[in-house]
């Protein structure tokens, strides 16, 4: 509630904040601007000089911008050498006693022994100076303006008049300020036709920077008792670089040379690779493309700038083949690995088409393929899929998960430049962030900030941070926020401080639509200028002034198969369709056995396909006939190595399928 101080004072109002409002005539700039980060709070000291211009008595009120949020907490006004406090009243006694000031009387003769006064009320982001001044000349106003800020990549922002940009002081000029990145996120919207009536002033907080890589989230969180109710409000922010790339970093690339990838997958993933090599040049590489065995497409390990060329040129030369045999792919990548120190991780491509012994093998069993302390990060691509996020949904998402890596889905794009494999080099966000609250309840806040766990698609992006706010009673304990990086679970366990009541309480004060059933008590334990409080202070004689005389204040400065593919629903494969009626698989297949001499050996075969890729096969050689074991055993090695190469047309391509195929002897 606004209080009218005096009939004769002339009373500026505004019902928005001081961020989203032009200056009118009577509004006053300051002439000097310090600033100091305590904790997560701006603390400014504004001086706003108010020239008397008349050698008569005046009562008069000028208005003030405040920052986003801001609220006054102090005052000190100053003339002729000598400084006045003002104290905090509540607002209807300072009103009242300005008001004492004024005295309706008639023909009250203007005098030297007047009282000189300052009041200093308001509420909504915006102060209002009331001035009783016995003579002319200069009155000097320093206010302490408290305003929470908002943390951006290492630094916390405060939205501030446009005027205050110019008359800061050089300390808040230091902090470089790109406006359109930052308003976007701490929640002011650059195109907002009032936008150019403010500026953002920002403050160094290199804390959680100072973090160690990968560990670079901080956390805070702030309590206020309100009898019964409690409030609480929690920060979490990461780092501008939330991970670094390890000087030591090796990586084997394994990539799926099989015959399952369709031209646009292994499109996507010579794209992804040729970003990994962009995203960590100094890092060494080897790339090992991967269907029944692997084949390494450089000579040894190779720095990834100088790797790129050739690798490149090698995924374009790839011949698909039969098999997915991914898990040979990881013991010859640990065989790498294990020919070097440092940082060893793996990043294994898949079109996600694998037989279903490795469907089914657990993410244990496939850890112990790699060495200790390996990280292993999993790239499913498909056909539809853009640039790389993260999907916890991917078929071998649990190997990843179980390295402290993570899985991420990617599909090609028509610029490839603009693909970013930076977040399988380096974690780059916080992803699945969720609050633990026992006792506390979420308190619907209209922030234009990013909610905890809520948006975003429940991540966070390096360099910003978000806020959850809850309401609880005395029994309310601890608060827990935790979420993954890449697949490394982070909590913070955060013990709400009620000593940092006030902060909370003067930034729910500084809110226009703070519930109104709370407003009495939040606005009574802020302690700075609202709707209850108001600074005061005067000096000098007794009298009052002639309401009916006064005079104005001036302001102061202040890949192909002959088949026709097409993406399936959902995008995660393709159909085939052959043109003409497939031959009998055995018939299809015999010519190949053609070297292997089993003309007179029945052999039976089980192909598991997926579409028309071979993934797994079982040979068995009939034990009965006249052939010695050892030449058996040549002969099942000789018919699987065929059997592998084949290329065998079928009458409807599936997803998943076994045959079974038998080859009788010839009598």
């Amino acid at each position: 509630m606004r209080i009218r101080l005096v009939a004769a004072a002339l009373l500026v109002t505004s019902s928005a904040g001081a961020w989203s409002r032009r200056t009118t005539e009577t509004d006053i700039v300051p002439a000097l601007v310090h600033g100091k980060l305590e904790g997560t709070t701006a603390v400014f000291t504004a001086r706003y000089v108010i020239p008397v211009a008349a050698p008569r008595y005046m009562l008069a009120s000028a208005g003030v911008d405040l920052p986003t949020l801001g609220i006054v907490t102090a005052a000190i006004a100053t003339t002729n050498g000598v400084a006045h406090p003002l104290g905090m009243l509540p607002a209807e006694d300072a009103a009242t006693k300005f008001a004492t000031l004024s005295s309706s009387e008639e023909g009250v003769v203007a005098g030297r022994d007047k009282t000189n006064a300052v009041t200093i009320s308001g509420s909504d982001g915006r102060a209002e100076i009331g001035l009783a001044a016995a003579h002319a000349g200069v009155i000097t106003i320093d206010m302490t303006i408290v305003s929470p800020t908002c943390f951006y990549r290492d630094a916390r922002y405060v939205s501030v008049p446009a005027a205050w940009r110019k008359t800061a002081d050089r300390a808040l000029r230091k902090v470089p300020i790109d406006a359109k990145a930052v308003s976007a996120a701490c929640g002011t919207r650059s195109d907002d036709p009032d936008a150019v009536f403010t500026s953002w002033i920002g403050f160094p907080a290199p804390d959680v920077a100072r973090k160690p890589s990968g560990d670079r989230v901080g956390a805070v969180a702030a309590r206020l008792p309100l009898g019964e109710e409690h409030i609480v409000r929690v920060e979490l922010s990461l780092a501008g670089e939330l991970g670094d790339v390890p000087r030591d970093l090796a990586t084997v690339l394994l990539v799926d040379g099989s015959r399952s990838m369709s031209p646009d997958e292994a499109e996507a993933q010579r794209q992804l690779v040729a970003s990994y090599l962009r995203a960590a040049p100094a890092s060494r590489v080897q790339v090992l493309s991967y269907a029944r065995r692997t084949v390494p497409l450089l000579p040894g390990w190779t720095t990834a700038a100088q790797a790129a060329a050739r690798v490149d040129r090698g995924l374009r030369a790839i011949a698909p083949r039969n098999g997915s045999n991914f898990d040979v792919a990881l013991a010859d990548a640990a065989t790498w690995l294990d020919r070097i120190q440092g940082t060893r991780r793996i990043v294994l491509f898949t079109d996600e088409r694998m037989a279903e012994r490795l469907d089914a093998t657990s993410p244990t069993t496939l850890k112990r393929l790699v060495p200790p302390g390996t990280l292993v990060q999993v790239v499913a691509v498909d056909a539809v899929s853009k640039a790389p996020r993260r999907d916890e949904t991917a078929r071998l998402a649990p190997l990843a998960a179980a390295t402290d890596g993570m899985a991420v889905r990617a599909g090609p794009l028509d610029e490839p430049l603009l693909h970013d494999a930076t977040l399988l080099v380096r974690p780059i966000s916080m992803d699945r962030i969720h609050v633990k609250a026992p006792g506390w309840e979420p308190l619907e806040m209209p922030v234009s900030r990013v909610r905890c766990g809520e948006e975003l698609d429940e991540l966070l992006h390096e360099g910003e941070s978000c806020t959850w706010w809850g309401e609880g009673d005395t029994s309310s304990g601890p608060v827990v926020v935790e979420g993954l990086v890449w697949g490394k679970r982070v909590q913070r366990l955060l013990r709400p401080d009620a000593n940092r009541a006030r902060d909370v309480a003067r930034e729910l004060s500084a809110r226009e639509s703070l519930d109104e059933k709370l407003r009495p008590r939040v606005d009574e334990i802020a302690r700075a200028v609202n709707s209850h409080w108001s600074l005061y202070v005067q000096w000098g004689g007794r009298d009052t002034y002639d309401a009916g005389v006064g005079f104005g204040m001036t302001g102061g400065s202040g890949g192909g198969c002959g088949c026709d593919a097409s993406v399936g629903p959902g995008g995660r494969g393709f159909t085939v369709g052959v043109g003409r009626q497939p031959l009998d698989l055995a018939t299809q297949l015999r010519p190949l056995l053609a070297a292997c001499h089993v003309e007179s050996t029945r052999v039976s075969a089980t192909l598991e396909m997926t579409f028309l890729e071979i993934v797994d096969l079982t040979v068995n050689i009939d034990a009965t006939s006249d052939v010695p074991a050892a030449d058996r055993r040549k002969q099942q090695t000789c018919v699987e190595d065929a059997l592998w190469d084949a290329a065998p047309m079928l009458r409807r391509a599936e997803a998943h399928a076994s045959y079974n195929v038998s080859f009788e002897p010839k009598r």
